[in-house]
C-alpha cells in the first residue's frame, strides 16, 4: 500500500470517532480585495497540499486567522467557507482578530521574538530589551489571540467529546493550555516547524514568557519537531525550567501519571506533484533564460526568502572567498541568487535587504566586467523561476544560520537534471536526513564554505550520480504523506 493510501486509511479510521481540526495561523485559502472585488488564491507548499488532501476526505475544519483586510471580509460575511468553493469536502473558519491584537500577536511576539529567540538571531549585547510595550504585547496580543482561537476551536467541537486538534507552529504555542481546560479529552498533537532553542538561550524570554510556552505544549498528547536535536532541546528546556522528569531515550515527559511524548517527524515534499509543476509552461519558460546561462558558466544557486536566518550574505561571501582562491573559475561560473522578499514591516530586514544588495554589488565590482556578471541577485515572488533554477544548478547552497527544516534542499535534489551537488548547513533540520548525500558546511565558515564550492565544482560525474541518487531514493521513501502519516499513525494509538 503507497503511503497516501496508508495516510488516507488512517483518516478514514481516526475519523469515524473524532472530529479532525487543524488549526494554524495561515489557512490554505487567502482573499485579497481587487478593484473592489474579492479574489480568493490557494496556498502554496508541502504543507497544505497534504493537511487538504486529508481533510477533504472527512469533511473536517481548518481554522486559520483572518490574515488580510480581503480575509476579513469574507470572515464577516461567512461563518465558515467550502473547499472547494463549487463542491465542499470540507470547511476553513478564519479568526478576526481586532487589528491591534492581530499586528501585536503576529508582528510583535512571534515573528520579533518567538522567530528570532528560536533561530538564534538576537545579538544579545544589544537585543532583546524587554520592557513594558513587549511585556503588553505578550498579554494583549499573543495571549489575546491564542485564547480567541482556543474558543473557536471549543466552539466549532461542541459536539465531540474527544476531537483530534492538530496544531501548528510557533505562532499558537498557548492555545493547547486554553483547549485543554474545557476539553479535557480532546487528543491535542502540536507541531512545530521551526528549531528548538537550547535552554541558555530560551533564557532571553521572561519567566513568565517561557513557563506559559511551556506549560501549555505540555498540555498536548504529543509535539513534534522536524529534528531529534529539537526533541532534545525540548526535553532539556521542560526538565530545567519546569522540573519535569524527562526519558531522552523514549522522548517523554512525565508530569505525575501523564505522558507526553515528543518526536520527530522530518517534513518532506511531494515529488510527483513537484515534478508534474516542473514541466509546465511557466515554469519551462523561466527555465529558457536559466538554462542558456547554464550554457556559458556553472551555476551556483540558491533559491530563499530574504529572511535573515537563511544567511544569504556570508553565502555570498563564501563565493568570493572562493574566487579569490581559485582565479582560473572566475568568468567560468555565475551564482544566480533568487531571493522572495518578507517581512518587510521589521526594520531589520529592509537593512538585510540593503547589506544583501551591497554585498552583490561588491563583489561583482571586484570580479565583473562587461562580459561577465558573477552574482545575479533577484528579489521578488516568483515560484516558477525558483523551480526552473532548481532542475539546472551545478551547486546548490543551502546555507541557513539555523532552520527547522529547508525544503529547498529536497525540491532541489528530486527537480534537478545535472546531478548536482547539494551544499548544507549542518544546522539544518533537512541536514539529520540528508547528510549522507550532500557536501556539509558550517554557515558561519566563509572559508569553509568557499573550500566546498570548490569542492562540489571538482566533484566527478560518478561521485554526483551517486550523490544525487542517494538523495532522491531518502526523500521518495519519505515522502510528505508519509510526515503526516506517521503523525496521525501515532494519533492513532493513543485512541486504541
Amino acid at each position: 500500500m503507497s503511503k497516501k493510501k496508508s495516510l488516507e486509511k488512517t483518516v478514514l479510521d481516526l475519523s469515524e470517532n473524532h472530529k479532525l481540526i487543524v488549526v494554524s495561523n495561515r489557512g490554505p485559502i487567502q482573499y485579497r480585495i481587487d478593484n473592489g472585488d474579492l479574489v480568493a488564491s490557494r496556498g502554496g507548499g508541502g504543507l497544505i497540499a497534504a493537511l487538504d488532501s486529508v481533510l477533504k476526505l472527512t469533511r473536517s475544519l481548518w481554522i486559520a486567522a483572518a490574515m488580510s483586510p480581503g480575509d476579513r471580509e469574507v470572515a464577516a460575511q461567512a461563518d465558515t467557507i467550502g473547499i472547494p468553493p463549487d463542491k465542499p469536502l470540507y470547511q476553513v473558519k478564519l479568526v478576526e482578530l481586532e487589528p491591534n491584537v492581530f499586528d501585536q500577536y503576529y508582528n510583535k511576539i512571534s515573528n520579533r521574538y518567538l522567530w528570532y529567540l528560536q533561530h538564534y538571531l538576537f545579538d544579545a549585547i544589544r537585543q532583546p530589551s524587554i520592557d513594558k510595550e513587549v511585556k503588553l504585547a505578550w498579554t494583549n496580543g499573543y495571549v489575546a489571540a491564542n485564547k480567541k482561537f482556543a474558543d473557536v476551536i471549543i466552539e466549532n467541537s461542541k459536539k465531540d467529546e474527544s476531537p483530534i486538534i492538530l496544531l501548528q507552529d510557533y505562532h499558537l504555542y498557548l492555545a493547547a493550555g486554553f483547549i485543554r481546560r474545557r476539553k479535557p479529552k480532546a487528543i491535542l498533537f502540536h507541531f512545530i516547524h521551526i528549531p528548538w532553542c537550547c535552554p541558555d538561550y530560551l533564557r532571553i524570554l521572561p519567566t513568565e514568557f517561557r513557563r506559559a510556552i511551556l506549560q501549555s505544549l505540555l498540555e498536548n498528547n504529543i509535539v513534534g519537531f522536524h529534528s531529534w536535536r529539537y526533541v532534545r532541546n525540548f526535553l532539556y528546556c521542560c526538565q530545567e525550567f519546569l522540573g519535569h522528569k524527562i526519558d531522552l531515550r523514549k522522548h517523554r515527559v512525565y508530569i505525575g501519571d501523564r505522558i507526553v511524548r515528543v518526536k520527530a517527524y522530518p517534513i518532506s515534499v511531494d515529488a510527483k506533484e513537484l515534478t508534474t509543476f516542473s514541466t509546465t509552461p511557466a515554469v519551462l519558460s523561466a527555465e529558457e533564460e536559466i538554462i542558456k546561462a547554464g550554457e556559458r558558466y556553472k551555476l551556483i544557486i540558491r533559491v530563499d526568502r530574504a529572511e535573515l536566518s537563511k544567511n544569504i550574505v556570508r553565502g555570498f561571501e563564501a563565493y568570493a572567498h572562493f574566487l579569490r582562491e581559485h582565479p582560473q573559475w572566475q568568468k567560468k561560473v555565475q551564482f544566480l541568487a533568487f531571493a522572495y522578499p518578507t517581512r518587510s514591516g521589521i526594520e531589520e530586514y529592509g537593512v538585510y535587504r540593503q547589506e544583501m544588495e551591497a554585498k552583490t554589488e561588491e563583489i561583482n565590482l571586484e570580479f565583473g566586467d562587461n562580459d561577465w556578471l558573477p552574482i545575479d541577485l533577484r528579489i521578488s515572488d516568483n515560484y516558477p523561476r525558483s523551480v526552473a533554477a532548481l532542475k539546472n544548478y551545478d551547486v546548490l547552497l543551502v546555507n541557513p544560520i539555523f532552520d527547522g527544516m529547508n525544503l529547498v534542499a529536497k525540491e532541489g535534489a528530486i527537480l534537478n537534471k545535472k546531478n548536482g551537488v547539494i551544499l548544507l548547513s549542518e544546522n539544518a533540520g533537512a541536514y539529520d536526513e540528508l547528510r549522507d548525500g550532500v557536501l556539509s558546511i558550517n554557515p558561519f565558515d566563509i572559508e569553509n564554505t568557499g573550500a566546498n564550492i570548490y569542492k562540489a565544482l571538482n566533484m566527478a560525474p560518478i561521485e554526483r550520480e551517486a550523490h544525487a541518487k542517494r538523495l532522491q531514493g531518502i526523500i521518495k521513501r519519505n515522502d510528505i504523506y508519509a510526515w503526516l502519516y506517521h503523525q496521525l499513525r501515532d494519533i492513532e494509538k493513543l485512541t486504541l
